[in-house]
């Protein structure tokens, strides 16, 4: 099967996995559980579940994470606690809604960055892809009469950053430490900081060992306890074999369903029948996906046709080969098929340049 199919498919499926947990939390927070405690036993309990498997990822590869140690800690910090516990902060100043919205911008931070720290312009329908799935969040999320707090705002911004920075960490395929044990040990770190902020009182922590109400059911606290901490596991795991595969930038974009997968729960759980302008909005977010993904092809394809300005059997060229390959396609041509590449590759560094 090919590499991107399987990446999409874990990709949704980490979504998937992800707008479960929130509305299973928010049962949780009905009867009394503070979002600190439910991050921490989230964090917890799912760097429990994965503890086997990450020993097991990690045999004789313990020398990579004594190297990657500073990554390691800033993922537990800033994807595992940061995105979590922002998001919570926000959501207590901010409705659902508007929360859900400014974090989702983070795709726009990731497809930003890349631009400055490659100095190459993302291609025209990635644009177009960004403002046709920030449109169909709209139309999700519809925040036009919500209130607006500045530290709400604050905070799901800053929940947007933690975001965008778990989005290009997980990406790095070229890390020797593999996705599960990634994952584990980011959980293990996060649970550590999380209980370190409950201890020193930075924020409550309340445990409510009673039933919760999950749609018409009745169940015990562990139910929904279980439920959030495998879902949130699977969350992680999946969401970074798919980051590798398709990229921090067009990952971002994926993990947008997760607003039409929480509609669809919440309609599950709670009977909250979906709107139809919600279904147009979730139409768009995955046409987005399509033009991120069809951007992301084209940007490739000119880097490939450019690299031959460099390539190793010819040598680099100069500026003033670059100059005239791209103004005298005709002497090119007399060189045959490869000169030809090169004024082509040449006519799109300068094309590049011009946005750069």
């Amino acid at each position: 099967m090919n590499r991107t199919m399987v990446g999409f498919g874990f990709m949704l499926l980490s979504s998937f996995f992800f707008a479960v947990s929130g509305p299973i939390a928010k049962t949780m927070y009905a009867t009394g559980w503070s979002p600190g405690a439910v991050v921490l036993l989230r964090l917890a309990g799912s760097a429990l579940i994965l503890l086997i498997p990450t020993l097991l990822a990690l045999r004789g590869k313990w020398g990579e994470v004594v190297r990657s140690w500073r990554m390691v800690v800033t993922y537990g910090i800033v994807s595992m606690v940061g995105v979590q516990l922002l998001y919570f902060l926000a959501v207590q100043e901010l409705t659902v809604a508007v929360a859900l919205l400014l974090e989702m911008t983070s795709p726009l931070l990731i497809v930003f960055w890349l631009w400055i720290t490659t100095r190459i312009r993302p291609a025209t329908v990635t644009f177009i892809g960004m403002a046709l799935s920030l449109a169909g969040l709209m139309l999700i999320l519809d925040p036009s009469s919500s209130h607006i707090s500045l530290s709400g705002v604050l905070f799901a911004m800053g929940a947007a950053v933690c975001l965008s920075s778990y989005f290009l960490v997980s990406a790095k395929a070229d890390s020797g430490i593999p996705p599960v044990a990634l994952t584990g040990l980011g959980m293990a770190v996060g649970a550590v900081v999380m209980a370190v902020i409950l201890l020193a009182g930075v924020l409550p922590a309340d445990f409510v060992l009673e039933p919760v109400q999950m749609g018409a059911a009745t169940v015990s606290w562990m139910v929904p306890l279980a439920q959030i901490v495998l879902f949130t596991a699977g969350a992680y795991v999946f969401g970074i074999w798919g980051l590798r595969m398709v990229g921090a930038t067009v990952g971002a974009f994926v993990n947008l369903t997760e607003v039409p997968f929480s509609v669809i729960v919440a309609w599950l759980l709670v009977a909250e029948l979906p709107t139809h302008v919600q279904m147009y909005g979730g139409l768009g977010i995955l046409g987005g996906v399509v033009f991120i993904k069809w951007g992301e092809v084209r940007q490739t394809r000119r880097i490939q046709r450019a690299v031959v300005l460099s390539d190793p059997a010819t040598g680099p060229l100069s500026l003033a080969d670059v100059q005239a390959a791209a103004s005298d396609p005709a002497a090119g041509a007399a060189e045959g098929e490869e000169a030809e590449d090169k004024a082509a590759g040449a006519r799109e560094l300068e094309r590049a340049r011009e946005w750069t």
